[in-house]
């Protein structure tokens, strides 16, 4: 905790619209810290790309990475980014996986703009969230939408995430 020099939250009507809240998360903050101890880069430029969001927990981040390199490669790899960093890096496994267990985002590729806009809009607001944070009739009236409306769109853009090819 030495590195970081200051934590502050981000003004709640500060919106991102191309990036998503990884979980459940409620607050976005902003974290100056010393940027020499970063591990990103000495990772990345040995080939590794982290495939979904970092978790940190207890002091500790948790990290999904994918690469092309085989088994004995990757602890080569992980063996120099310890010596470089001085960093501690267990891995907790490792496997071969297909591009589909690869991806760990949403394929919002799939969806129509407006599908995206409404979706996007739905996660920001809470409305997937237990309890819900925002009903579908408060999302309707932002949007300038009916109520009815609001749910097509939204069963629309959930069966094309489950995998139901005809729901344009």
């Amino acid at each position: 905790m030495d590195q970081i020099h200051s934590i502050s939250e981000m003004d709640p009507m500060f919106q991102r619209t191309t990036v998503q809240r990884p979980g459940n998360a409620i607050r976005e903050l902003l974290v100056v810290h010393d940027g020499r101890k970063q591990i990103s880069q000495p990772l990345t430029s040995r080939g590794f790309v982290c495939s979904g969001p970092i978790d940190i927990r207890d002091g500790r981040e948790y990290w999904t990475l994918v690469t092309n390199h085989d088994r004995r490669t990757v602890q080569v790899k992980f063996d120099e980014v310890r010596e470089e960093m001085d960093a501690e890096i267990n891995i907790r496994g490792m496997k071969q996986a297909s591009r589909q267990t690869t991806v760990n985002s949403l394929p919002v590729d799939r969806l129509t703009k407006r599908q995206l806009e409404v979706f996007q809009l739905a996660r920001e607001r809470g409305y997937y969230d237990y309890p819900r944070k925002a009903s579908a009739g408060e999302l309707a009236d932002e949007l300038d939408i009916s109520t009815s409306t609001l749910h097509e769109h939204l069963h629309k853009v959930e069966a094309t995430l489950l995998g139901q090819t005809n729901a344009t």
